[in-house]
């Protein structure tokens, strides 16, 4: 009897043995498989986030958005603000990525498209709902008689595929003026500040003088025009010679010892860029310097 109970027992045992070692293995596929697509999830987050250089359309959105709240102490108001411009950069560097994924291919190919980190569909989905999201909040939160910058950016946004294939010669300059918009809106909401359209013309020559440095690594693939005749030397000295005329026209706006320690901090970065450019031929690290450079120079705008 004893002998008949533990036969019982091991018979029963059997198929337990084995269903465990599959209700394991069943385990840990679903956990990889939950890991796998976290770290997807992950992986394209990050792709979209450098298909709209959320650095880049952050600080167009800073641009509005401190200034605006170091004056009303409004919150609401100062995002509300902000927002359409984040939105307005993001699908603008979205669509010259899908406009220039042929050539990035060759020059770019770490960048999220060529590198099959997003599909260009996914990119032209992202493309209309930051255009919408734009186009919304500006009509939302922005008030009319202010709103037709941010119109106006949009439609210099959504222009600018067009600008680069028929007028390639004016793309840096395009681009420089788009820029400078939201120091002309601050400018705009606040005339009694004649320095904001100083710090704007600034904004566009540092713009102007980084696009130019960009395009100078760009070379290479870009339509060909007249700036091509020159040297690329010639053409960074030129680029830095710019920005250097933005620090004085900023320096000549000092009025207190914060802003004077800032403005000397953003000629030191330049300074630094140039090194990184013309003495180590860092030319990536030095165009990341100019972009530092202006998120510095936001302190001018409080």
């Amino acid at each position: 009897m004893r002998l008949h109970d533990e036969t019982v027992i091991t018979a029963w045992d059997v198929p337990i043995q084995i269903a465990c070692p599959r209700e394991a293995m069943a385990r840990r596929l679903v956990k990889k498989s939950c890991k796998d697509n976290k770290e997807l999830s992950v992986q394209t987050l990050r792709a979209i986030v450098r298909l709209t250089r959320m650095s880049s359309s952050l600080l167009a959105a800073l641009a509005i958005f401190l200034p605006l709240l170091a004056r009303t102490r409004d919150l609401r108001f100062s995002l509300g603000s902000a927002i359409p411009l984040l939105f307005i950069g993001m699908c603008t560097f979205i669509a010259n990525d899908l406009e220039d994924l042929e050539k990035d291919q060759l020059i770019h190919p770490e960048r999220p498209l060529p590198a099959r980190d997003l599909t260009a569909e996914l990119a032209a989905i992202l493309y209309f709902v930051s255009l919408g999201v734009a186009l919304f909040s500006t009509r939302y939160f922005v008030a009319q008689d202010i709103a037709f910058w941010y119109y106006f950016l949009a439609i210099l946004s959504v222009s600018y595929v067009y600008i680069i294939d028929g007028l390639p010669i004016i793309k840096t300059a395009y681009v420089a003026a788009a820029s400078s918009i939201p120091v002309l809106i601050i400018a705009r909401m606040y005339p009694n500040e004649p320095r904001l359209y100083v710090i704007a013309g600034s904004v566009f020559l540092f713009t102007l003088g980084r696009e130019i440095c960009g395009d100078i690594q760009d070379r290479a693939g870009d339509s060909v025009t007249c700036l091509h005749r020159f040297k690329p030397l010639s053409l960074a000295v030129f680029a830095f010679v710019v920005q250097g005329i933005g620090m004085v026209l900023l320096a000549s706006q000092i009025d207190s010892r914060g802003e004077a320690i800032d403005v000397f901090a953003m000629t030191f970065i330049l300074a630094l860029a140039g090194v990184c450019w013309f003495k180590l031929e860092r030319y990536k690290q030095s165009t990341l310097l100019m972009k530092i450079q202006l998120f510095v120079g936001l302190y001018l705008l409080i």
